[in-house]
Parts: structure tokens; C-alpha cells; sequence
């Protein structure tokens, strides 16, 4: 193996004098407020030696604390308005009416960690990080997040690694993919028997991405390895009311308690899978484990913006468009939610739910539909004041904690590309994008939504011991991860390098340089998602409630 990889040098020079200098350890949506009580629970002992020992800071997200977003700020170190990615989706508004395509790594429009790494003559391995297909060419491996794993002999890059990890045994498709119909059901709510159907494949999911990191540890070792656990956030999701100790104990259902048992299970394994891959990156590695945002329990009211909207005057559905009476945010069946707005007369819409977000439809001329150009500023500002102004018929509390401009929540030379204005609603959750006989009603099953506040923990050589650091933003992960690696830091890099992480006795042995680079440009790979796995994306991505 590898040969194909570093040219001539030989595979054997390579695992002699390729030791892996940094290991990052995603944990999509984990939060202190979990793991604190699941190390004094006995569950993650491993965890809790680590942060004990270790640094240990809280990790801000971006505004609007979604998965693309955020990691994308995470390993590029840049904020989403400089490096083009807002949600799961790019919403296009060119035309006669909006329509979105899936976001990919075109979208990513400045050089990640890997790539930096990859260009200073290091290699990089990345495994489940989301839009990372088509794999940008680097020296190391990519395995995309967010492809459907029967495309994945495509998506690997480079191609042979596929071969090689299904040789070893450690990739197996039918233990990787998933059942769509039972993702969809998921989100809309299910019994407590079918919540551990739905953990008991993250179990059995994380294990193999956990195998598919320690397998290329020892065949394709590089500076930098990275890997993305994200059943973390599918669980909490669905099953953070049986995992908090607050509140598990009200449910007591035989299948509830399994369920709980299960969750503990997972964190357990994922705890355990964090101890053998630090043991695997050998003394030398240094060690950053985070989270892209953190988690709380959602509350008991779904806000449905496009019906809201509808009530306002600023949007009409398609004729027939029914009436959504299960509490839920986004479509069963494999329906955008463009297909059910009557662009004709609609001034104002939300396509994902994911993106908290509401778009303006700006007029192309004076007789099309939408807001004129002139009144944007005031029709936004309006809004703005409804939504603020916004409280719950049967609590009179309001629904809308902050509402942010694109050009303050994304400043940056892709702000266009921004929705018009981002929400975040008073208990964080998503809004829905059906319709519905009233804007605010009752969830129907306990649901758990992200949280701005993610986790930052650092061990290994060098890094400082036992300290709690003040609150990081989640840009400053890439220049630390770089200066970690120990080369020299982007200067126009919106993060910073959190030197706190670092023992002064290291900082003084290795001051931090910085550089100016041109930007990395033109190595993306040009090939393509066919139309089926599009469709198997989207439809992922709406079983988990995001589209």
C-alpha cells in the first residue's frame, strides 16, 4: 500500500519516517452537559481521564450551529460567509424560482486542514467529514460523510484504499448503510422498541469507522488523522430524554430502560474507541477531540415558519398542499419543500428546516413576483420586527430569541450566497417548513436539537495539563491543528491559535510562525453525484429532519 501515494519514495521509507503527528477526533453534537454525567456514571472513564488531565475548553459554533457549517468553519478556519457553505444545500435563486442542489466540496471555497497539511509536504487522512465529495487531491485519504456507501468505490480517494480496507475485513456496506424509510420515520417520532433498532446501528456504524482509522493507522499512517463519529448527535436527537439522568427516569417502560441501556452502550464503545485510537497514534501524537456545536432538549412547540409566513401575506402554497398534523418539520415522502410554494405570488419562504433560515425573493424586474429591490431593506427590516415580536398563543413567551442579517451573521466574500436572515428560535430548535392550520403547535414525541456551546479537550506531549481553557470559537481548532502539525499558520485565517492548549515549556521550544499563502484553487475533483445518489442523500437528509 501507499505506492501510489508518495511517488517514488518507496512504501517502506514511508512507514519509517511517517509518525502521526496530530489526531483529531470528531464528535458530532457532543456536549459537556452529557459526557460530564456519563464519566461520573462510570460510562466513559476514558473520557473523563482525559479531561481530567488534559485542557479542556468550551467550543463555540457558528451562529447557526448546523453540522456543514461548522465543521467547514472547524477545518478550514474560516467563517461560513468566507467559505461559502450555510447548510446542507446551496439554494440557488437565478431563476424563475428557487431550487437547491446538495452542497459539496466545490462549495468549500478556501484550502482545508488536509490541504494545507497535503501542500507542505505532509499527509493527511480524513474519514466521515461532511461536504468532502468530490475529495479535494490530497497526500493521504479521504472518505467522504454524506454518500451513500454504495458510491463510495467512487467517493474514496485514492480509488485502491477501497479495495484494500475491504480486504482487511473492515469495511462492510451492509453494516454502513441504512434502511431511508426507517431514518424518515425516525425523526418524525418513534415507539421506544424502534429507538434501539435506531441506536443499535450507530453502535454498530461507529465500530466500523473506528476499524477503517486504527486499519489505516498501520497501512496508510499519516501526520494527520482525523475521523468523524456523528451517531452522537442521530442518538441525542432522538433520545437525549433517556440519557439525561434528569430526566430518563420518568420513562420506564421496558423499552425505554433498553433504550437507555443501548445509548450507554454507545458511549461506552465511542469511549473505548477514543482510548484505542490515542493508543494506536502512539506518545508522540498530539490529541484534539471536538465537538461542531453542543445539544439540549428541545421544547414542547414547533415553529412553522412557511405557515407563519403564509399567515403575514408573504408566502401561497400550491393548491392542495396538505395540512401537517404530526408534528413534524419536513416531508415523509421524497418532496421538496419548493414543490408545495406558489412562486407566483410568494415573497418570502424557508427551504430546510436545518438552515433556520428565510429567503427573500428579490424581483427581477417591475412586474415579477417578489419584493422589489428599493424595499428590500425595509421589507426585511419589517419582518424582522414581526418575528421579534412573535410569542406563543398558549404561553405568551416569545418564540424568537435573535434574528441576524446575512451581512452580520456572514460577513465575508460569499455573503450573498447567505439566506436573507437567520433565526434562533428560544429553545434553539429547528422550524419546520410544512404547512399547518396554526405557526406554533405541539411536538408530539421528545426531540433534542443542537446547541451553540460544543466540547474542546486536548491531550498528548506538549499540550497543557489539567486546564480548563476560556471559551474557544470553533475557527481556532484549524490554526492550532496546523501549529500542532508544527507548521506555519495561514495569517488570513479568521481563528486563532489557542496557545493555552499548549504547555509554555512547548510554546517556547516552538514559537508559532505564520505565513502568507495563496489560496489553494482548481484541485477539485470534477466528477459528480449521479441522480440516484443525489436522491439517496436528499432523502437522508430529510429522514433526519434537516431538509
Amino acid at each position: 500500500m501507499g505506492h501510489w501515494l508518495r511517488g517514488d519514495k518507496g512504501w517502506n521509507a514511508i512507514m519509517a519516517d511517517t509518525k502521526i503527528r496530530t489526531l483529531l477526533i470528531g464528535l458530532d453534537g457532543a456536549t459537556y452537559d452529557l459526557l460530564d454525567q456519563l464519566v461520573d456514571e462510570g460510562v466513559m472513564p476514558n473520557m473523563g481521564r482525559i479531561m481530567k488531565d488534559g485542557a479542556r475548553g468550551i467550543l463555540k459554533s457558528t451562529i447557526h450551529p448546523l453540522t456543514p457549517p461548522a465543521w467547514t468553519t472547524m477545518t478550514t478556519g474560516r467563517t461560513p460567509g468566507n467559505h461559502g457553505v450555510f447548510d446542507f444545500i446551496r439554494v440557488d435563486r437565478d431563476g424563475d424560482k428557487p431550487s437547491y442542489t446538495l452542497a459539496t466540496s466545490a462549495d468549500v471555497m478556501v484550502p482545508t486542514i488536509w490541504q494545507i497539511a497535503s501542500r507542505e509536504g505532509l499527509r493527511a487522512t480524513t474519514l466521515n467529514f461532511p461536504v468532502s465529495f468530490p475529495a479535494k487531491p490530497i497526500d493521504g485519504v479521504v472518505i467522504p460523510g454524506y454518500v451513500p456507501w454504495s458510491y463510495l468505490g467512487r467517493a474514496i480517494h485514492p480509488r485502491p484504499v477501497f479495495k484494500m480496507l475491504k480486504e482487511k475485513g473492515v469495511f462492510k456496506a451492509s453494516e454502513m448503510s441504512t434502511d431511508w424509510q426507517h431514518e424518515r420515520k425516525a425523526v418524525q417520532g418513534l415507539g421506544e422498541n424502534q429507538l434501539q433498532d435506531w441506536v443499535n446501528f450507530h453502535i454498530v456504524r461507529e465500530k466500523r469507522w473506528c476499524d477503517i482509522l486504527l486499519t489505516l493507522m498501520d497501512e496508510e499512517p499519516c501526520e494527520l488523522m482525523a475521523v468523524l463519529f456523528d451517531g452522537v448527535d442521530r442518538i441525542q436527537h432522538l433520545c437525549y430524554h433517556l440519557i439525561d439522568r434528569a430526566t430518563r427516569d420518568q420513562y420506564q417502560t421496558e423499552d425505554a430502560k433498553k433504550t437507555t441501556e443501548l445509548a450507554l452502550q454507545y458511549y461506552r464503545d465511542v469511549d473505548n474507541y477514543v482510548q484505542a485510537m490515542i493508543d494506536k497514534a502512539g506518545p508522540d501524537a498530539q490529541v484534539m477531540i471536538v465537538s461542531d456545536h453542543g445539544f439540549t432538549r428541545s421544547g414542547a412547540r414547533i415553529f412553522y415558519a412557511n405557515t407563519w409566513l403564509e399567515k403575514m401575506g408573504l408566502l401561497d402554497w400550491v393548491d392542495g398542499t396538505p395540512m401537517d398534523d404530526q408534528g413534524r418539520v419536513a416531508l415523509d415522502e421524497n418532496t421538496e419543500a419548493s414543490t408545495l410554494i406558489n412562486w407566483d405570488t410568494t415573497k418570502a419562504y424557508a427551504l430546510s428546516s436545518s438552515s433556520n433560515a428565510i429567503f427573500i425573493r428579490q424581483a427581477n424586474g417591475p412586474d415579477e413576483p417578489g419584493v422589489q429591490p428599493e424595499e428590500y431593506e425595509a421589507f426585511r427590516d419589517q419582518m424582522i420586527e414581526d418575528l421579534l415580536a412573535l410569542k406563543d398563543p398558549d404561553t405568551g413567551k416569545p418564540v424568537v430569541m435573535h434574528v441576524f442579517k446575512r451581512e452580520d451573521a456572514f460577513p465575508g466574500t460569499y455573503t450573498d450566497r447567505a439566506p436573507d436572515i437567520t433565526l434562533m428560535l428560544h429553545d434553539y430548535s429547528f422550524l419546520s417548513v410544512l404547512r399547518a392550520d396554526e405557526a406554533i403547535k405541539d411536538r408530539q414525541v421528545p426531540y433534542a436539537t443542537h446547541h451553540p456551546d460544543g466540547i474542546f479537550v486536548a491531550t498528548g506531549p506538549g499540550m497543557a495539563k489539567g486546564k480548563a481553557l476560556d471559551d474557544l470559537y470553533i475557527a481556532d481548532v484549524a490554526p492550532t491543528a496546523i501549529y500542532s502539525l508544527g507548521l506555519a499558520i495561514p495569517s488570513d485565517m479568521e481563528g486563532k491559535l489557542c496557545e493555552a492548549t499548549f504547555d509554555d515549556a512547548y510554546l517556547a521550544e516552538n514559537a508559532p510562525r505564520y505565513t502568507d499563502v495563496d489560496e489553494l484553487k482548481g484541485d477539485t475533483d470534477t466528477s459528480t453525484l449521479d441522480a440516484e445518489a443525489q436522491a439517496q442523500i436528499k432523502e437522508r437528509l430529510k429522514s433526519l429532519g434537516y431538509l
